[in-house]
């Protein structure tokens, strides 16, 4: 039997252990009676093929490992599981990728290239699963789906990962062929869209008042700090496009008409990916309850943003997202929207909706639409 005690290991459950097929991964055990003085013991070697009766047999341990280095081969086999429940699947890999997001976020921890970089990887890793887990769900699936997982202290975690599994439904639905390649890219891009908040003070992120404008010229730093962070890291990704991951980081708070930062480019010039990033992004942060802040029921939502299309978000994805939202009809008579300012990285002790603007009369003193934005069957 191998040993180790220098190595970190992590606690895996007995009834997401691998059975009838070859292992990818080592298991071990901790021998140790005194606390405080691990001693690890390889149980199980990778091809080894376990039975229900060995997982019964592994529970006088009380507890099993795996390596960190080998989190990456468990996440694999977990989602390739088909005896496995998707919820406990996506819930181990969503706990993953909080851990690795830690990693990058946390203020406490050490931060540099090579921390973040293995932060990165294991993010891939995380992605890699969560995309073999729910590239052939429907949105609606995957908003119960969040909604019956447990949430975080820190909102940053839960929303990132939330906007990287809408992110990835949104594109599969739009481009029915879209590569596994792509479909992680564009999950990544999700996920680590904020990466440049690692470099803003959380004082300024966690304030639930109006921001000063210093404090939002601080934010709106964040898309171009979090791009450089990614090329310092410079992660290996193998397979994949890293510039549309960049592009994401940096164009997510782009709005279509040209009004958003960094850069203030219009639409024509978004890539794809921050576009449906952007609708995920959105929508993930007015339909899911923060600690602070109350969610909105789904029409409301998507009402409100509708509102903003042609000016936020694009016209033709946010169709196209409506409609795979089922049995949401929308009517038009929800009259409330979001201020023009609205920013969905900022925190709000609530939703600041507000009743809609009246239109002013035109010159042929006809009164206007009460709802312009009104979707139509």
């Amino acid at each position: 039997m191998d040993t180790n005690s220098k190595t970190v290991y992590f606690t895996i459950d007995f009834h997401l252990v691998a059975r009838e097929k070859p292992l990818l991964y080592n298991i071990y055990i901790n021998s140790s009676t005194v606390k405080g003085k691990d001693h690890y013991v390889k149980i199980v070697r990778p091809g080894e093929i376990l039975n229900d009766g060995d997982i019964e047999g592994f529970k006088k341990y009380q507890r099993i490992h795996v390596l960190e280095s080998e989190r990456g081969l468990y996440l694999k086999s977990l989602a390739e599981d088909d005896n496995i429940e998707s919820i406990d699947k996506v819930s181990v890999i969503k706990d993953s990728a909080v851990k690795h997001l830690d990693d990058i976020f946390n203020p406490g921890k050490e931060f540099n290239t090579e921390i973040l970089g293995e932060a990165l990887d294991g993010c891939h890793d995380s992605m890699k699963a969560m995309v073999d887990v729910i590239k052939d769900y429907d949105i609606n699936s995957l908003k119960k789906l969040i909604g019956d997982l447990s949430f975080h202290d820190f909102y940053t975690y839960d929303h990132s990962i939330n906007v990287s599994m809408y992110s990835v439904l949104i594109y599969k639905q739009l481009k029915p062929n879209a590569s596994e390649a792509d479909l992680v890219a564009i999950g990544l891009g999700g996920l680590l869209h904020d990466l440049g908040k690692t470099k803003i003070s959380t004082e300024i992120l966690n304030k639930t008042g109006n921001l000063t404008d210093e404090e939002f010229a601080e934010i709106k730093k964040h898309p171009e700090i979090g791009v450089e962070l990614f090329r310092e890291a410079n992660p290996e990704f193998p397979g994949l496009k890293k510039e549309t991951i960049e592009k994401v980081i940096v164009e997510h708070h782009e709005n279509i008409d040209g009004s958003g930062y960094p850069k203030g480019i219009k639409g024509e010039d978004h890539h794809i990916f921050s576009k449906v990033v952007s609708i995920a992004d959105f929508f993930d942060a007015i339909t899911t309850k923060r600690s602070y802040s109350q969610a909105l029921p789904i029409e409301d939502a998507l009402e409100i943003m509708k509102r903003t299309v042609g000016k936020k978000i694009d016209s033709d994805i946010f169709d196209f997202f409506v409609k795979k939202v089922s049995k949401v009809l929308l009517t038009g008579k929800t009259m409330i929207e979001l201020p023009v300012d609205f920013n969905t990285e900022v925190a709000h002790a609530k939703l600041p909706v507000q009743k809609v603007q009246p239109k002013k009369l035109g010159e042929n003193f006809t009164k206007a639409s009460d709802n312009p934005n009104k979707i139509t069957k």
